[in-house]
């Protein structure tokens, strides 16, 4: 990533247009045929043919010549050109270290006005039809590129933290660039790896942000304690775009879920006995405004 963000400091304006060109049609293109990229650049088909070269030499692009030649960017460059907006904004300073790598995300330190992580969507990437099937933004979508896939599954995500954050214990959002989202960062450790002195506390804590979030009618749906992560006295709960309505026709299969496998970790990793309904009735009373 370091060598091609150093390629990419290195390109024109010319090259910027042409990347961007790409990154439009692959929205409706998996290689994107060289002349719809000469037309949405605006560059002569001659002059785009010749940098178009340029850029697929150095790595920064891929090019298809099967039916016909067609070009396309790849995840690393979609990074960056998202990364340069954000930097432009003066949302991001700096870069630090690879926080996590997920089959749907990457996740990098980095630092703004405070101490940031971005999370590079990476939706479409490997298990696209699971992806889609267990995706509500992308159920009407027949056809999905993956480009378009990460810039729908990180916008959804900004504004589910948007709603939730001064509701919820989630990271705070700070800034959205195509498939990259920056948020605050969350110091403490995530719950499978942390040693906990009050463990039912901690847990009763999770059960109150899970019923917060009902009050604001969302259910994450894809909730356990590799989402969950100790933020001082508190928890803040991660990855969001997933979540649903509560009136989507599987959302109290969903809520259970996500209340069972805290329940579970709770009771394999900490002994405590709980039974799933006593903890919905801690998520309802939370939700109707009972302190549990």
């Amino acid at each position: 990533m370091k060598d091609l963000a150093k390629r990419l400091l290195s390109l024109k304006r010319e090259d910027i247009a042409l990347l961007k060109a790409i990154e439009a049609g692959m929205k409706r293109y998996q290689w994107v045929p060289i002349e719809e990229v000469a037309h949405i650049s605006g560059i002569a088909p001659s002059r785009a043919d010749f940098l178009l070269g340029q850029l697929a030499s150095n790595g920064i692009i891929f090019c298809e010549e099967a039916k016909y030649l067609g070009y396309a960017i790849g995840f690393d460059t979609y990074d960056l050109l998202a990364l340069r907006v954000l930097v432009d904004r003066g949302a991001v300073r700096s870069l630090g270290e690879i926080r996590g790598v997920g089959k749907e995300s990457i996740v990098v330190e980095a630092l703004g006005e405070v101490p940031l992580v971005i999370k590079f969507h990476r939706e479409g990437q490997t298990s696209f039809k699971h992806v889609r099937r267990y995706r509500d933004h992308l159920a009407d979508k027949s056809r999905c590129t993956w480009i378009y896939a990460a810039r729908l599954a990180a916008g959804r995500e900004f504004q589910i933290l948007k709603r939730l954050h001064t509701h919820v214990s989630v990271p705070r959002p700070i800034a959205l660039n195509r498939h990259a989202l920056a948020m605050e960062l969350v110091e403490g450790p995530r719950l499978d790896r942390a040693e906990l002195d009050r463990p039912e506390e901690i847990m009763d804590l999770i059960l109150d942000e899970i019923g917060n979030c009902l009050r604001l009618g969302l259910v994450h749906a894809d909730l356990s304690e590799y989402n969950v992560f100790l933020d001082g006295d508190g928890v803040k709960i991660i990855d969001w775009p997933q979540a649903i309505a509560l009136d989507h026709p599987n959302a109290q299969e969903r809520l259970e879920r996500d209340v069972g496998n805290i329940v579970k970790f709770f009771r394999r990793r900490f002994g405590i006995e709980r039974s799933l309904e006593t903890a919905l009735k801690i998520v309802s009373d939370r939700e109707n405004g009972v302190r549990s």
